[in-house]
């Protein structure tokens, strides 16, 4: 049937072009932003994936971040619980050395005026050792601060703060030098005091152990995260533009038909004449 108010070809022919513009335009799209979903309309099921996997991620880098901090803040109980142990071993030397019986009791009061700059130096330490304004050493009886170290509410994780304060204050009762025989008791009790800020620098450096270890895994976590990602959303450059040479092809063949369309009803007139 031929027919000059339906021009079937041509409507074909700018359907067709239509379809290969469409096809085009997606895919610039997706080559120039690297991404094969740019919208929940391009893979609905894929996009909600996505989003989860994004808040996945964010929730790692966060927690690595964290957890860094969280490191930092050990490091400073170690430096502190470091001077610690330098002022016990201080305190320990003296009493040893006045432990002797060659010292004369104005060698011992002199010797006392030291151990007690150092067991006040030592509740400087505990007092002025903070972390962002907090107490970290200054504690008298079990404290913690929580640490989160996942995407998750229930990755977390607690930084003990060190009962400084209580071991500033026993101390002093600890460390008299002022006899021969407090000397001696001094000399001996100090390895107690060692052994217990011991203890307490191997809970640090374990807990700093663990926190890299936490990190090391949340980092290979996001690596798997990303890759996951990035298979679901990234365009594949290669397809896509096969696609767009594909279809500018097919965009210049329709218009070209749609032409061919409009000169195939020129040829009714010849049919009047």
């Amino acid at each position: 049937m031929i027919s000059v108010n339906t021009n079937f070809g041509a409507l074909k022919a700018q359907l067709a072009a239509k379809n290969a513009v469409n096809a085009q335009e997606l895919a610039m799209t997706r080559i120039s932003s690297g991404l094969r979903v740019n919208s929940s309309a391009d893979d609905a099921a894929g996009s909600a994936v996505a989003m989860k996997l994004h808040a996945k991620i964010a929730g790692q880098a966060a927690a690595i971040k964290t957890a860094g901090d969280a490191i930092a803040l050990l490091k400073a109980q170690e430096a502190g619980l470091e001077h610690f142990q330098n002022i016990v071993f201080r305190i320990r030397d003296i009493a040893t050395q006045m432990s002797n019986g060659s010292y004369s009791q104005i060698d011992r009061d002199i010797a006392q005026v030291e151990v007690d700059e150092m067991t006040d130096q030592f509740s400087k330490v505990a007092l002025g050792t903070k972390f962002n304004n907090k107490d970290i050493l200054n504690g008298t009886t079990p404290a913690y601060y929580n640490i989160q170290i996942g995407p998750d509410g229930s990755d977390n994780f607690t930084i003990s703060v060190i009962e400084g304060a209580t071991l500033a204050t026993n101390l002093p009762s600890q460390s008299s030098v002022s006899s021969q025989s407090d000397a001696v008791t001094t000399m001996n009790t100090m390895p107690s005091v060692l052994a217990d800020i011991g203890g307490k620098m191997a809970i640090v450096g374990a807990s700093i152990n663990r926190l890299l270890s936490s990190i090391s895994n949340l980092s290979q976590a996001s690596v798997n995260s990303k890759r996951a990602l990035g298979r679901i959303v990234d365009a594949d450059y290669s397809k896509e533009t096969s696609k767009m040479s594909k279809n500018m092809i097919l965009s210049q063949l329709a218009n070209q038909m749609i032409s061919t369309a409009n000169d195939f009803k020129r040829h009714l007139v010849q049919l009047i004449q």
